[in-house]
């Protein structure tokens, strides 16, 4: 009995013993500089943090496994710097300049860090977010908390699915001025308003701002939150369709106005952009998009027309193309084709509102998440009415106003 009872008592420690992760060694280092595979690498990365886990490490051990981490996160293989990032984003071992390196790194290893990591200072924060990078934008964007410092930084970068993500994190710190800014600019971009909306405290100017632009859902709920007067919420909500119906936007030409001389001035001086090419078609304005689009490419306006009434994006894109659109801004021109085919529409009064609406509300969905900055601020001058002055600077040169319907005063 008691050399059974010796035999358990014996393999009981020896599964003890297999159980208790390994100590770091110098062998192991040695190992770590002489293997060159990846999967080496990152099983000595786990053998380490084990190790240190279990507080078995030295003093010395600590600066060893400073030091093969810094070693690893500055690895040449990608996929063993995933690994660093993944396994020591909220770990004790994460360091401020390892924290950097690893944040300005590919979005693939930044990402565990800026999505995640509770350590980042608002500091690195701010510089990846100068970066650009939409990818790692939308990663801060979702964090579980938010300074305003960065949360200011995001409402300014333009890109809608990151704004959008923004508006709707209940942890991201917002200053009343950078909520009435996003209120403001994205009132009628429901991919921004209706997450804005449903943030547990708004500004009293920024309820009234969305309730004259929201769905009727949304404006309940508004209501109900915010227990504003639905009287008041009844008026707002008219001044908002009648001032700014999804911001609709009138012809650039008025009746009687000469549409290729215009189209020929705004070339000469520089100011006929893609944003004012896209917002005349979005506009309506077929006959000012035809001649715009025939100054820029060399190509009769008479063919140009043609291919836009027929719907024959193919031949559009070839002109868009001799214009110098870049073709990564091809997609909202086609998006409005298509609606104007699909409505039967062919430019002029009637039937213009439908179009805009459905052709805004189609572009915003389709290419509002685009990853391509210039796609970005494309949009931004089609949605956002604080490069409304883009546009009218265009139009002081010739003499005529842009008027957007959105509520602004016409320029004397």
């Amino acid at each position: 009995m008691r050399s059974m009872s010796g035999r358990r008592c014996l393999e009981g420690r020896s599964r003890m013993n297999q159980d208790k992760p390994a100590a770091l060694t110098p062998a192991d280092v040695d190992q770590l500089a002489q293997d060159r595979s990846p999967e080496a690498r990152i099983q000595m990365l786990s053998k380490l943090l084990r190790t240190a886990e279990q507080a078995v490490l030295a003093e010395s051990g600590q600066a060893l496994v400073q030091d093969l981490l810094h070693r690893l996160a500055h690895d040449t293989v990608q996929q063993v710097r995933e690994a660093v990032a993944w396994q020591i984003y909220n770990s004790p071992f994460l360091s401020d300049g390892l924290a950097r390196d690893l944040a300005l790194d590919v979005t693939s290893v930044a990402f565990p860090l800026l999505r995640h990591s509770d350590g980042l200072e608002d500091g690195l924060l701010l510089e990846v977010i100068g970066q650009g990078r939409a990818d790692k934008l939308m990663a801060i964007a979702a964090r579980h908390t938010l300074s305003e410092a960065v949360s200011g930084a995001l409402a300014t970068v333009g890109n809608l699915a990151v704004v959008a993500t923004l508006a709707g994190n209940e942890g991201a710190a917002l200053s009343d001025a950078s909520l009435q800014s996003l209120a403001d600019r994205y009132a009628h971009v429901p991919l921004v308003a209706e997450p804005l909306a449903g943030r547990a405290t708004l500004p009293a100017s920024v309820v009234e701002r969305l309730v004259a632009h929201v769905s009727d859902k949304v404006r309940a709920h508004l209501v109900e939150r915010h227990r504003l007067s639905p009287v008041i919420a009844a008026e707002l909500a008219a001044h908002g369709r009648d001032s700014a119906t999804l911001a609709l936007l009138r012809p650039v030409t008025k009746p009687g106005m000469d549409g290729d001389a215009l189209a020929v001035h705004l070339h000469e001086q520089g100011r006929l952009s893609v944003a004012l090419l896209l917002r005349t078609l979005c506009a309506g304005d077929f006959d000012f998009f035809a001649a715009g689009i025939s100054t820029k490419s060399r190509v009769r306006k008479a063919n140009a027309m043609a291919l836009l009434l027929d719907g024959k994006w193919d031949g559009m894109k070839a002109l868009l193309d001799h214009a110098h659109v870049p073709k990564h801004l091809f997609a909202p021109f086609q998006v409005a084709m298509r609606v104007a085919k699909t409505l039967g529409y062919r430019g002029g009064a009637e039937g213009r509102e439908a179009f805009q609406t459905e052709a805004l509300g189609r572009i915003y969905a389709e290419c509002g998440q685009s990853e391509e900055r210039a796609m970005d601020n494309l949009l931004l001058q089609l949605f956002d009415r604080k490069d409304d002055d883009m546009v009218d600077a265009a139009m002081d040169v010739a003499g005529m106003p842009f008027i957007p319907l959105r509520g602004a005063v016409p320029k004397k």
